[in-house]
């Protein structure tokens, strides 16, 4: 290519003149001005692929946090009605059944007892999780039977409550001299009893527990 200034031979690909410096190609920036707009002519719609088809798209809802709790922390374990062994003592048969099976419907496991003394030797074996005691029994009533639990080494922890006919005040307040830790009247509410039973059981353990 012959410089169009000084005339001189240079290569072909040579941007620069070696004699002058003239500029003999424009420079290989690309900007929008090189690149002209395609009209509707020269576009080939058969080099388009179709968009694929992907059917009604349905936004998701907006959860609004009620169904979604937070995460449970690893080192805790939420304890279940299964999780728990609850002792029933009365030594009336139909009281006893009823307050059983309410109790087992609501998941607890359950056995019974049906006086004072028997409860004493069955908790020692079972160590339950908490006791439900008649108070009127024969031989070792539930006030007898309840102060040997809070001497007893392994036992002295474990809640009691008292489910009897009697409902005097004096009664209530020997019934809580005595160590019980809840109190309620016959023929019984079971929205309170379960409301009782759930306030004196644990509802969550540590890991730290365990150690």
């Amino acid at each position: 290519m012959n410089c169009p200034e000084c005339g001189q031979e240079n290569s072909a690909t040579a941007r620069f003149c070696v004699n002058c410096g003239y500029q003999l190609r424009a420079s290989r920036r690309v900007t929008s001005e090189l690149l002209p707009t395609p009209g509707p002519e020269d576009i080939d719609d058969t080099a388009v692929p179709p968009a694929p088809d992907f059917g009604q798209i349905t936004p998701a809802p907006i959860s609004d946090g009620s169904t979604n709790p937070l995460p449970r922390r690893p080192n805790t374990q939420e304890f279940e009605a299964g999780d728990f062994l609850l002792m029933v003592v009365d030594d009336t048969p139909d009281s006893l059944v009823l307050i059983s099976l309410h109790l087992q419907q609501a998941g607890f496991r359950v056995i019974t007892a049906t006086n004072g003394e028997e409860s004493i030797k069955l908790a020692e074996a079972s160590q339950p999780d908490l006791i439900l005691m008649d108070i009127g029994m024969p031989g070792l009533d539930g006030l007898g039977a309840t102060r040997r639990l809070r001497e007893h080494p392994t036992l002295k922890s474990v809640p009691v409550v008292a489910l009897t006919a009697l409902s005097t005040e004096g009664f209530r307040r020997a019934a809580y001299d005595a160590g019980l830790d809840g109190y309620l009247t016959k023929p019984v509410d079971f929205h309170r009893l379960g409301e009782l039973v759930r306030s004196l059981l644990p509802a969550k353990r540590y890991e730290d527990d365990d150690d």
